[in-house]
């Protein structure tokens, strides 16, 4: 017998809609079956208390969980979390945090065409891209960059009639959008696991081949260029990341992800028609990058292959995601290595945490006399949340103000409810958010110590979006970096969807050129040597020390 009827109320950037539920329904459930996207940072494993949202009127009662992980104001404001609360009478609810990530969809990315390795700007590309596709010399590509938490795209126009090779070819438009994957955690760690059930992951790979497939569209139709029919415009889609999103991408098994050594059986690089995973978008040609190891993956390789750096430079090559991955080529061996960030870079799992959306907090200074915060947000919005630049400011701020111990540990004044960033303390930094920024930042100093070896790079490029806008200044108190990247740091942006594009301009066009880009890619991902940073006798004690911030000289 079916349950009673009930109605829910769900407001969306102040718009409300209504639909229908039986009782005794989860809220994850509902939002499901209407296919409202939201996400669940630890996976639904129900061990975060993040996934808040709050019920404006009919908020059912809290569970023992809630209660634990709640305060008695939030509880009393109708703060539930999503993956805990059943309903049982009409209600409506915010859905808040839950979907301030789509502000994000379709956002112009930062980098421009030019900064694009080894391209020229054709000088008459944007203003000719939206007639050129009657044109039969040009021809259209589309490189994606599958991040565990964002996905990025371009859209690259070849016209075949310039001279040289690369001369005709650049990125005339980029979008993003945040990986709906989220619903199953913020970590690949915890999409590894729910991947073990063949429904979830027909699942995964299904949510991945839409978010792409939206952005394909989306881009396609602002050139007003076809990707169908019996000749499309769009000839090549080239898509990176790490290894796991790529194998939930093409729906494989990710099992040996998940427990040592962590292999996959697919590295190389692949060549397929786009039909076999995206079968909405047909005839196309379709690349997966390669990739190096198991958590070493194509978006580093992607990133490598867009420098080109000079043979005889020593360079680190850092990307700051939520897998902090990491290379160092010494003159004579490419060493690389993977550590466990987690999604902290870019705000994921802080209790404020927001995406790079208008009015998150991106900057933060902290007066050492009054100790009154100064802070920006990204458009000058009204503040919402922190972002990852702003979470990482604090932190550092917090320690050279004294507000934060060697330890990480906070005055007995903000210990229990947190730091409060806005006057109004409505976005406070709490210690269980400064533990999380520790372990990252521990990670990523530690790997880099690990491949250092006690050698100096010439050059530090710092791939991601985290790693464009962050001040080194900034973050000195923080010490995530050692002291041999001092001076020698280049922001390289979003490196992996560079790598990724300029693949797809020798997809397009052909010939010699394809080749020695694969064979090149190849190079890459074979001459790596992988280190294994769990094998090594000093990692435990390394990064148990690089948790602290008051870090001597010799701890390189």
């Amino acid at each position: 017998m079916k349950g009673l009827r009930i109605s829910v109320t769900i407001t969306e950037y102040g718009k409300s809609h209504k639909l229908n539920a039986e009782t005794g329904k989860r809220l994850k459930e509902i939002l499901d079956r209407e296919g409202i996207k939201y996400s669940l940072p630890c996976g639904g494993s129900k061990g975060c208390g993040k996934c808040k949202v709050r019920f404006l009127k009919g908020a059912p009662n809290a569970d023992f969980y809630e209660e634990d992980v709640l305060s008695d104001e939030e509880r009393a404001d109708g703060v539930r979390l999503l993956c805990r609360c059943i309903l049982n009478e009409d209600c409506e609810l915010d859905l808040g945090q839950q979907v301030l990530e789509k502000d994000m969809s379709i956002a112009t990315l930062e980098y421009r065409a030019e900064e694009q390795a080894g391209q020229n700007k054709s000088s008459t590309a944007e203003s000719d891209s939206r007639t050129s596709h009657i044109n039969t010399s040009v021809s259209y590509g589309i490189a994606v960059d599958l991040g565990t938490t964002t996905i990025a795209a371009a859209l690259i126009r070849c016209d075949d009639s310039l001279s040289g090779e690369d001369e005709g070819c650049s990125i005339i438009r980029t979008a993003s959008c945040v990986n709906s994957q989220r619903k199953y955690g913020a970590d690949v760690i915890s999409r590894i696991a729910a991947a073990e059930d063949e429904i979830i992951l027909k699942e995964l790979s299904a949510l991945a081949v839409s978010d792409i497939g939206s952005l394909v569209k989306e881009l396609s139709a602002a050139e007003g260029i076809s990707f169908k029919g019996d000749s499309p415009d769009l000839k090549a889609i080239t898509i990176t990341g790490n290894t796991t999103m790529l194998n939930l991408l093409a729906k494989r098994n990710v099992s040996g992800l998940g427990k040592y050594p962590y292999t996959s059986n697919f590295l190389d690089l692949e060549q397929m028609p786009s039909e076999t995973i995206m079968p909405d978008i047909p005839g196309i040609n379709l690349t997966l990058m390669p990739g190096i190891s198991g958590f070493v993956g194509a978006d580093i390789v992607s990133g490598l292959f867009s420098l080109a750096p000079n043979p005889s430079e020593k360079f680190f090559f850092l990307d700051l995601g939520t897998n902090g991955e990491m290379a160092f080529y010494d003159g004579k061996v490419m060493n690389v290595t993977s550590t466990a960030a987690g999604p902290v870079f870019e705000a994921g799992g802080i209790s404020a945490g927001a995406p790079s959306v208008p009015g998150a907090i991106s900057h933060v200074s902290i007066d050492p006399g009054a100790r009154k915060v100064t802070y920006e947000t990204i458009g000058g919005k009204a503040p919402i949340g922190i972002c990852g630049t702003g979470v990482m400011e604090i932190v550092s701020e917090l320690y050279g103000n004294g507000i934060i111990d060697d330890t990480g540990l906070l005055t007995e004044k903000f210990f229990e409810e947190g730091f409060p960033v806005t006057e109004d303390g409505s976005i406070r930094f709490t210690q269980g958010d400064i533990r999380n920024v520790q372990l990252a930042k521990a990670a990523i100093l530690t790997g880099a110590k690990a491949l250092l070896q006690g050698k100096e790079p010439d050059r530090v490029y710092i791939a991601g979006g985290f790693g464009s806008n962050i001040s080194q200044e900034n973050i000195s108190n923080l010490k995530m970096f050692p002291k041999a990247f001092d001076g020698k740091i280049v922001a390289v942006g979003n490196s992996a969807l560079k790598g990724a594009a300029l693949f797809t301009t020798k997809v397009l066009s052909g010939g010699k050129a394809l080749e020695d880009a694969a064979e090149e890619l190849e190079r890459i991902a074979r001459s790596a040597k992988v280190t294994q940073l769990a094998e090594l006798d000093s990692f435990d004690e390394d990064y148990i020390e690089a948790m602290n911030f008051g870090l001597g000289e010799d701890f390189e």
